[in-house]
């Protein structure tokens, strides 16, 4: 956890335009210069990251190894950088510490840097990650999902071309609730998709991305809906699956590990690994 000493200094910097800021935060080969630095800094101090997203978000909290001022062309900064994936949006930080937060780039009051770097990392007030991802103009909803993405496609998982100029036309941001714990018929899930992804699921017919996905899966032999989800080897990464069309089985699989599970009667068929007669030990 990154927090200020005595002697040391808070300082705002911008990501701004977003969508550069995420990609290049993503992609360190991005083609874009997104960030936005003022001030004389010194080895020691503490940068934190704001993204003009709407409404505006923190992405980062990191400490300078080298000084800084203005002018310079190259920031050097520690390995070791708070990423906050949640994006904590800063009118949820102004309202939980009862502050004004910073609008432009530079040093901020140490008293107030630390009451921010205290709300960005407390695990009080967690309605303070709380985004709209319904809303098709929220950026800031946009951005937590590409930055959740790691940079692929949420429906295909193929990487994002994050490196090339136009980085922000290879992409299209689908808006919907995440917030279901346990998935039902009708749920579905905020997701950034490749052009390609995009397009077949427009063509499709299809406004519901959960739906899409496992229309393209095979129907349940026990019950024959169409609404299958695709068995997939390791732990979630969350307390819930945040892409139903996907099954997580453990970390533990074999000759038994099912291929596709249903969504409806939760009958699983089929071998994920499926082996050659002659390499089958269950055949004699």
């Amino acid at each position: 956890m990154i927090t200020r000493s005595a002697g040391q200094h808070v300082f705002i910097a911008l990501g701004t335009p977003w969508l550069d800021a995420v990609v290049a935060f993503l992609e360190p080969k991005a083609k874009v210069d997104p960030w936005s630095f003022h001030g004389d800094m010194a080895a020691g101090d503490v940068l934190i990251t704001v993204l003009d997203t709407k409404p505006r978000t923190v992405l980062c909290a990191e400490t300078l190894t080298a000084p800084f001022t203005d002018g310079m062309s190259r920031l050097e900064v520690s390995e070791d950088v708070d990423t906050f994936y949640q994006l904590p949006l800063v009118p949820n930080i102004e309202k939980a510490m009862s502050i004004q937060f910073p609008r432009e780039r530079g040093q901020i009051d140490d008293e107030l840097g630390d009451r921010i770097l205290w709300a960005l990392h407390s695990t009080a007030g967690p309605d303070r990650f709380e985004i709209d991802t319904t809303d098709p103009t929220s950026t800031a909803a946009h951005a937590r999902t590409l930055l959740g993405s790691y940079g692929t496609c949420t429906a295909c998982d193929a990487p994002l071309r994050l490196e090339k100029y136009t980085a922000g036309d290879s992409m299209l941001f689908h808006s919907a609730s995440r917030s279901f714990e346990q998935f039902e018929a009708g749920d579905d899930c905020p997701a950034v998709l490749c052009r390609k992804c995009a397009g077949r699921i427009a063509s499709s017919g299809y406004t519901n991305l959960v739906e899409y996905m496992v229309s393209t899966h095979p129907p349940c032999p026990q019950c024959r809906a169409h609404w299958a989800s695709r068995c997939s080897p390791g732990m979630p990464a969350y307390l819930h699956n945040e892409r139903p069309w996907i099954s997580v089985t453990g970390c533990v699989v074999g000759p038994n590990t099912p291929q596709w599970s249903c969504l409806g009667c939760q009958h699983s068929w089929g071998n994920m690994f499926e082996l050659a007669p002659e390499l089958d030990e269950r055949v004699w």
